[in-house]
């Protein structure tokens, strides 16, 4: 095997794990269906959310990452729930990374330290969870009576 090969094994391997992490502590954190749900209380499917990240990753490309400048809080600005849900699904994959209970994806580009590649990793960690543990539609709200 070459280094490369085994290389990217690995990091697939990592990717997988890292997934995997994320989506217990989804089941854990959030009772029912609300994290799929923006703060308005409308559904957000995980291919929105998925596109949502990935357009926050091409912004990022674009206009350039400097932490406290510009970073995640510029590029995942967007209709507040699509926002909120992306951020979300962020926040799971920091806390399965690092194994802290709560973050604030926002702010974290912002850690000294910090590196460009970390922050794509996180939005492509992200786009991946999104596409594979979101809902792929939601059924319509019964009309209120």
């Amino acid at each position: 095997m070459t280094p490369s090969i085994t290389a990217s094994t690995e990091l697939e391997a990592q990717t997988e794990a890292l997934l995997a992490r994320a989506a217990e502590l989804e089941a854990n954190w959030y009772t029912g269906p609300r994290m799929w749900f923006g703060t308005s209380g409308e559904p957000v499917t995980g291919t929105q959310a998925a596109s949502h990240l990935e357009a926050a990753l091409g912004v990022l490309d674009r206009e350039g990452w400097e932490p406290g400048a510009f970073g995640l809080r510029e590029a995942l600005d967007g209709p507040v729930d699509l926002a909120g849900v992306s951020v979300s699904v962020l926040e799971l994959i920091i806390c399965a990374h690092t194994g802290a209970s709560a973050a604030t994806p926002r702010l974290w580009d912002t850690v000294p330290g910090r590196t460009v590649d970390q922050v794509r990793a996180l939005l492509l960690a992200g786009t991946a969870y999104a596409h594979r543990y979101g809902p792929a539609t939601h059924q319509p709200i019964a009309a209120l009576a």
